[in-house]
């Protein structure tokens, strides 16, 4: 494995999206973007509601989305949120000049500056839900620092790393993995040992990639390599990812919890390390989980909730979606630009005349969750703009220059 700034080697033609597209989703976007600085920005953090888990998840926030006038004073912080968030701004200012430019910049720093304002001494951010409070879990820290990596890139600034830095020292510590002969699983959460689940595999890879590309170094190799272990071991002949496989201590199997969403986010974080290490392996794991998504995108292009409710949608899952086909197009996947091209037709079809989106139809065959939750919206808006093609290890920063 090495590490380096090109793309691992491939004969593939790259992906070209219709202009007129590629031009409605850059304007989507930005639109977004405008949505969520009226809407959720607030003191330099994305701050509002989240679907949740629990009974919040299963009942409660149909209520809430039936009666928007009432006050539910149900608004949080996610770090996943502002990761999404920092990378979106980085994204747009790749796209934008002058002073659009320079107000972008700003606001990936203000929200970077604010991340690290919320770790804690450790070096963690504890997980907002109140349903799950006082644990902490990896996905948080995780896609806060992979936001933190790219301002740091950007801005050469020494904080932004440390940071990164603190968090990977507490996922040693305090987060852990489960080994099991060359294979290594990093946990869900801070202090337990439950199943495994691939999705954090492939976005803790991602976020070890970025750090190595930060430092010059790859001091996580030995992880990395039992990760992507790891994940060889569980995809299925489909290739698709189970979401949670059985822990070596506790937890059990779960085949297909929203199995296309979550594929969709491993298949990109694998062309990701794939391209950041050059590892073959990874990038003919992520090929192979795009073909398994064929099967879940509908014929109106959306995305199916799961292999078993093809009723069911959930906007920023079709988003994810078509942004994994065209990282497929890109690698030469027959089939996946049209397919990226459906989905993303899908998503720009459901954008509302203020910029926002709903978050899903079909519930229970007959209910729908309008509500405005930021944390998703920020990953519709970085997918809508392939945010990972125009954050490649090869693009320009802020300033216009090339990274070494």
């Amino acid at each position: 494995m090495t590490l380096g700034t090109a793309r691992a080697t491939h004969a593939a033609a790259a992906y070209r999206p219709r202009a007129d597209l590629e031009a409605a989703r850059l304007e989507a976007a930005r639109r977004l973007h405008r949505y969520l600085v009226a809407r959720h920005w607030r003191d330099g953090r994305l701050v509002g509601p989240d679907p949740g888990v629990r009974f919040n998840y299963r009942i409660w926030r149909f209520v809430k989305s039936a009666a928007p006038r009432l006050p539910w004073n149900d608004d949080l912080v996610y770090q996943q949120a502002q990761g999404y968030w920092v990378l979106t701004n980085w994204a747009l200012s790749t796209l934008a000049s002058g002073d659009e430019r320079d107000a972008y910049v700003a606001t990936a720093v203000a929200a970077s500056d604010r991340v690290i304002d919320d770790q804690g001494a450790d070096g963690s951010w504890p997980y907002p839900n109140p349903e799950w409070r006082g644990r902490v879990a990896t996905a948080e820290g995780t896609w806060a620092c992979i936001g933190l990596l790219e301002t740091y890139r950007r801005t050469g600034e020494a904080r932004f790393l440390e940071a990164a830095r603190r968090w990977r020292r507490f996922v040693d510590d305090a987060v852990g993995f489960q080994v099991d002969g060359d294979a290594m699983a990093v946990n869900y959460f801070a202090g337990r040992q439950g199943s495994r689940v691939p999705n954090n595999a492939a976005f803790y890879l991602r976020f070890l990639a970025e750090m190595a590309r930060a430092e010059g170094e790859f001091a996580g190799e030995r992880q990395a390599r039992g990760m992507v272990a790891f994940l060889a071991s569980v995809q299925k002949p489909s290739g698709e990812f189970p979401y949670a496989v059985a822990g070596l201590v506790e937890g059990g199997e779960r085949p297909h919890f929203q199995c296309y969403q979550y594929n969709a986010f491993i298949a990109l974080d694998l062309f990701r390390y794939a391209e950041l290490t050059g590892d073959a392996e990874a990038r003919e794991m992520a090929l192979r989980t795009v073909g398994f998504l064929a099967s879940g995108l509908r014929d109106d292009g959306a995305a199916a909730y799961a292999c078993d409710q093809p009723h069911r949608t959930v906007t920023y899952h079709t988003a994810a979606l078509a942004a994994a086909f065209a990282a497929g197009a890109d690698e030469g996947l027959p089939g996946a630009a049209e397919l990226a091209e459906r989905a993303y037709a899908h998503v720009l079809a459901k954008q509302r005349p203020d910029g926002g989106f709903p978050h899903s139809s079909g519930d229970y065959r007959v209910l729908a969750d309008r509500r405005s939750y930021p944390r998703y919206l920020t990953m519709i808006a970085y997918h809508l703009l392939r945010g990972d093609l125009l954050l490649r290890a090869d693009a320009p920063d802020a300033s216009g220059r090339s990274p070494s």
